[in-house]
């Protein structure tokens, strides 16, 4: 019998199902969230697993079935419905001005209109976002 290795360091739920690694399942959770309210706030500490819950949860509305085989969820969930997903993640960096703050912000709606195949022509930040949740829904 082979170990499992542990996903020290790895915050990406599709790596750790698809390599093999040893992963405690908390879909569970996530179906108790999605079924019993509308908003959150996750304050856990650092280093607590925030970023592969919500990583989770994204794999999850793109409906991406293979991952959630033999966890919790998998039967409890509609593989047919897929939902978009906008991603916006201040974890890969240090930003320490407001214009650091603008360019971050106009890059993240960047890559998720592309990556949802949204086109944008607002200029200002808010509504590019706008137009990305818009069209993201249609």
């Amino acid at each position: 019998m082979t170990r499992k290795r542990l996903p020290i360091g790895i915050q990406t739920f599709a790596k750790i199902r698809e390599d093999d690694y040893y992963y405690v399942d908390k879909t569970a959770f996530a179906r108790q969230l999605i079924d019993s309210g509308t908003h959150y706030f996750l304050s856990r500490p650092r280093r607590f697993g925030k970023s592969l819950f919500l990583d989770t949860l994204a794999e999850l509305f793109a409906g991406r079935e293979h991952l959630f085989r033999g966890l919790h969820i998998h039967p409890h969930w509609d593989w047919s419905q897929r939902f978009p997903v906008i991603r916006l993640s201040f974890g890969g960096g240090i930003v320490r001005t407001r214009a650091e703050l603008d360019q971050r912000l106009d890059e993240l709606l960047s890559e998720n209109a592309e990556t949802l195949g949204v086109t944008m022509s607002h200029h200002s930040l808010s509504g590019r976002f706008a137009q990305l949740i818009r069209g993201a829904a249609e």
